[in-house]
């Protein structure tokens, strides 16, 4: 298995102001304390964990004794083809650019300079992870209309499946319209989608399997598992469960599938699309 969406964190020596929030993961979260999961691992893509010092983090990232296969690090999109992107290709092991986007006003994704950085990001041969809340769905799209315009090649990774409120909906997969906004997606060339963060968007301590899978379901129907990719989004998930508990519901959603197409979701699409 790789894992296609892994956070580490040290905040001994690097910043992340929102750790304060959680304060129950707001430790050092590395190697060590993921060996506690007693998760085995072929590799993992980590995750940028909005740290304050960006390019400090890849080079802690790059010195721990852990198989990551490659590094989605932060760029600040929204400055448009910034110096930032090129210093990431000097990096080792930096495959991917994310800018959270999730608690950003209405506008910020189709605004001009977030689009010439998705554009340069993706010309610089980056792939794009998109962290956003359902309700921008519809604005990740016209983004991304935008992007492939210019960028037909471009590789873009919807986290956690556009973070639905299934707290607020439950099972509801029609609520704001998720699912349509999905399938809109789905029907764009190169877009792949994270089978990760749902329990986080649950109620923590209530969630049930039963109201997970009807996302899982769907997604997995709209993009098919070579378009799918697994990811335990860890440590966040502890607040909500678990990693061991979260795996199993994918798995238990997958079970059906063909033992090449489970491959795929486990470990063939984050190779593809990571391009590792």
């Amino acid at each position: 298995m790789i894992d296609s969406h892994l956070h580490f964190w040290n905040p001994e020596h690097l910043t992340y102001d929102w750790l304060q929030y959680v304060p129950a993961i707001s430790g050092r979260m590395g190697p060590e304390e993921f060996a506690a999961t007693g998760v085995p691992l072929e590799g993992a893509i980590f995750v940028q964990a909005d740290c304050a010092q960006a390019l400090a983090e890849v080079d802690w990232i790059n010195r721990l004794n852990f198989p990551i296969l490659g590094i989605v690090a932060y760029a600040p999109l929204e400055l448009g083809d910034t110096p930032h992107i090129q210093a990431l290709k000097a990096k080792p092991k930096v495959v991917g650019i994310r800018r959270n986007a999730q608690n950003e006003p209405d506008g910020f994704m189709t605004s001009e300079g977030y689009i010439a950085g998705l554009i340069a990001a993706a010309q610089a041969g980056f792939s794009l992870d998109m962290c956003i809340r359902a309700r921008q769905l519809p604005e990740l799209r016209q983004a991304l209309d935008r992007l492939f315009r210019a960028a037909p090649e471009a590789r873009v990774i919807l986290d956690h499946l556009g973070k639905p409120e299934i707290k607020a909906h439950g099972a509801d997969i029609s609520a704001d319209n998720w699912n349509k906004e999905i399938n809109t997606l789905a029907g764009l060339p190169h877009v792949f989608c994270k089978l990760s963060g749902l329990p986080t968007e649950a109620d923590w301590k209530h969630w049930t399997q039963e109201q997970l899978r009807p996302y899982l379901d769907h997604a997995l129907t709209a993009f098919g598992p070579s378009r799918c990719l697994f990811g335990g989004d860890w440590p966040v998930v502890d607040l909500a469960g678990g990693y061991a508990r979260w795996q199993a519901v994918v798995a238990s959603a997958i079970s059906h599938l063909p033992k090449d197409q489970q491959t795929e979701v486990w470990s063939g699409t984050t190779r593809t699309v990571y391009q590792v």
